[in-house]
């Protein structure tokens, strides 16, 4: 009998359907949230966009919005990013290293690699799957609304537990005539208390700079192949594929020394994620992505953006400082997951 360890604590019970992707054996409809904590990718500039990459994907973040995006790679360059939720109760870590190379796997010109590894950490998990005995009071298998207020009376035989979820993404783009193309080959770990799991996957992507005017196009089909997890209890779980267009408008203006980019993407699923997704019907859901950035002398940068993730979505700003060979990028989101909780995301990138 397993006893859903979230389900006293509203907090966490949040974290699990919404950040750890509901990881924990016995939740229901894990497939729709397995692997979900990937789906924020990384870099304070994009998200700072509301997360609108697709078609820009021009720094070393590319590697998780579109790898693609490292074809135009023109150097090595490392970009790190950590951020806190609910204090220190959930820790997040994106690094992602790019460089070019001098070969290539299609016949093409440019290419450049990625290698990115994306953590997620929780401490405090309360498991009570080995209380069911006594929590079950009227003996039918079941525990119940009424019998889990019995963990008041247990509360010092609560064990705790921590999360840990880890990805490991290694990226390809090539320039191929007019068009950029590129792949991620992901490798997943999950490990819940005793529970662990292992996954591969892959994403496909395509950008396109100036299909129109200054009109860039990208298109990053993500878990192409459909990801799958393994866990140690005998469960498997599937991470279905999303597609994930994008506009990006670049348009220079020299007479302030400025540069205008607006972006736009739109991320579409097929798992009946329903209400937790801005747009749905049937197993279809959808989330919208707008984004602007205003840079100055190609040294300073604001940025706001709309993310449509979850059903409310979000407004986000930012800003960045470029100092060769550093920038700094930082990302505001708001309240994010409407638990009265602003979200302040940093990056720095290094070239070298």
């Amino acid at each position: 009998m397993i006893v859903n360890p979230a389900r006293p604590l509203r907090r966490l019970s949040l974290v699990a359907a919404l950040v750890l992707g509901a990881t924990l054996p016995g939740v229901a409809h894990a497939d729709k949230y397995a692997g979900a904590f990937m789906e924020n990718g990384g870099g304070a500039r994009a998200l700072g966009m509301g997360a609108a990459f697709t078609a820009v994907a021009d720094d070393p973040s590319a590697t998780f919005w579109n790898p693609a995006g490292l074809a135009g790679v023109t150097g090595r360059e490392l970009l790190l990013m950590h951020s806190e939720r609910f204090g220190d109760l959930i820790d997040r870590d994106f690094a992602a290293f790019v460089q070019p190379v001098g070969w290539n796997l299609l016949g093409g010109e440019n290419a450049g690699v990625g290698i990115t590894l994306i953590r997620l950490g929780v401490d405090d998990i309360p498991f009570t799957n080995h209380l069911g005995d006594q929590l079950d009071t009227n003996g039918d298998g079941t525990v119940d609304d009424t019998e889990l207020l019995g963990l008041f009376d247990l509360q010092d035989q609560i064990q705790y537990k921590s999360d840990q979820e880890l990805a490991l993404l290694l990226s390809y783009g090539e320039q191929k005539g007019a068009w950029r193309v590129g792949g991620t080959l992901k490798f997943i770990r999950q490990s819940v208390g005793p529970y662990s799991s292992l996954g591969v996957g892959a994403d496909l992507a395509v950008l396109r700079p100036s299909v129109w005017r200054n009109l860039d196009f990208g298109l990053k089909l993500q878990d192409v192949t459909s990801t799958y997890l393994s866990w140690s209890t005998g469960r498997n779980e599937v991470i279905s594929p999303a597609i994930v267009p994008g506009l990006a408008w670049r348009q220079p203006l020299p007479q302030w020394d400025m540069d205008l980019t607006l972006a736009g993407a739109m991320e579409a699923r097929f798992d009946n994620r329903g209400d937790a997704d801005q747009f749905h019907s049937g197993a279809l859901s959808i989330n919208t992505h707008t984004g602007v950035e205003v840079g100055f002398s190609q040294k300073v940068f604001v940025r706001a953006g709309y993310d449509g993730a979850f059903d409310s979505g979000h407004f986000a700003a930012g800003a960045g400082f470029r100092l060769e060979p550093l920038t700094i990028d930082y990302a505001y989101a708001g309240d994010a997951l409407e638990i009265d909780e602003a979200t302040h995301q940093i990056s720095l990138s290094v070239r070298f």
